[in-house]
């Protein structure tokens, strides 16, 4: 299947390429250059949990395929964050043990931010998320080594360090480094999650023959703005690979954001919580096994959280860091995270997916819906 794969990407490759090269049509004065990257990646699978160090009998490979763009106008956001590649990406890799951990295949939207970057030569980092598909997951019958994952949708997480360099027209030479991680953020168990990383090598098409504009960043304007964001997101997970159970979470979250400009803000929440997974996730195995029943109050639990966000145009980036103020089960540490991606639509309604931690151990993953209520402090 992997040779397959890769003499198909070479083939839509050079159908570009050769389309490319005949066309009289190249707008080399826009200002928004297209790209087609391809590469080969060849590396380790990082064995974070014991089991996975008897079974790993081989290297991570795979191939990547990247589509995207990159907007050098000066009133475009974009110009906040040094003019970054903005794309939507496909992987195809392999976990170092075809029998047990099988493949993995991704599709993700990506950002490469600029770390350098000349006429020809460009060095960014790259932070991708999107959906995962494991091949062989987790079976009670068949499949019981495979502790990593136990579900064929997953999450996939990609951070890379890049470097491409102009040799043509239309071609560049694509290196990077790169880290990946697919779960399902405790949709279902086991999910200990598994790590990649490689290096690869590969090509980078230019649609636009133009080099890339010598072209400043623009720095953000300061903002008055102020917003209050009303959230309500749910989920199913499990607790322990034999607890088969799935369930219900669901949390509302308020939250004021003090815009600092319009590249990013700081805010304080409130967050309401019913976990019905908790108890059994905060709780070690032989503490609940002799509990019949959980009643409602042991669900509901509260928190007080500082936000950080990050815009890039209708979407946002945030990060949040909570502490909690209630709980009727004392939870593993006082102190929980939850990172997620928030769209705007429709003028001021949200579109939230994000995962609930407990330290670095996802607890559950949500989607939700929410309204922005902006307004602008107003001095005295």
């Amino acid at each position: 299947m992997r040779k397959h794969i890769t003499l198909t990407f070479f083939f839509v490759l050079l159908c570009i390429s050769s389309k490319g090269q005949t066309t009289q049509q190249t707008d080399d004065t826009s200002s928004k250059h297209t790209y087609l990257t391809t590469r080969f990646h060849g590396g380790l699978v990082i064995p974070h949990h014991v089991n996975m160090m008897y079974f790993l009998d081989d290297f991570s490979s795979g191939v990547e395929i990247n589509y995207g763009r990159s907007n050098f106008s000066e009133d475009s956001w974009e110009g906040f964050f040094n003019y970054p590649e903005l794309g939507l990406g496909f992987y195809y890799g392999t976990f170092g043990n075809k029998d047990i951990y099988g493949a993995g295949l991704a599709l993700f939207p990506y950002i490469n931010y600029n770390i350098y970057r000349n006429s020809k030569l460009s060095i960014q980092n790259k932070v991708s998320l999107g959906l995962g598909y494991a091949t062989k997951p987790f079976d009670i019958e068949t499949n019981t080594y495979n502790t990593v994952f136990s579900s064929h949708l997953n999450a996939y997480i990609g951070l890379a360090l890049l470097m491409d360099y102009r040799v043509s027209k239309h071609f560049s030479v694509a290196l990077s480094g790169s880290l990946t991680h697919l779960s399902n953020g405790a949709a279902s168990k086991p999910n200990h999650g598994i790590n990649t990383l490689t290096a690869s090598l590969g090509a980078k098409y230019h649609f636009n023959e133009a080099l890339t504009p010598d072209i400043e960043r623009t720095k953000p304007p300061k903002s008055k703005q102020r917003e209050v964001i009303i959230v309500g997101s749910v989920g199913r997970s499990q607790s322990t690979y034999y607890n088969q159970n799935l369930y219900w979470n669901a949390s509302l979250s308020i939250n004021h954001l003090w815009h600092l400009n319009a590249k990013r803000a700081v805010g304080i929440g409130y967050d309401q919580f019913y976990s019905e997974v908790a108890p059994y996730v905060w709780t070690s195995k032989d503490e609940y096994a002799e509990i019949v029943d959980y009643s409602t109050k042991d669900y509901i639990f509260n928190g007080l959280f500082a936000s950080y966000n990050v815009f890039l145009g209708n979407t946002t980036l945030f990060a949040n860091v909570g502490v909690y103020l209630h709980t009727n089960i004392k939870p593993p540490q006082p102190i929980y995270p939850r990172l997620g991606v928030r769209q705007t639509f429709a003028k001021n309604f949200i579109a939230n997916f994000s995962v609930k931690a407990s330290f670095f151990r996802s607890e559950f993953l949500e989607f939700g819906l929410g309204y922005r209520i902006p307004y602008t402090r107003i001095k005295k």
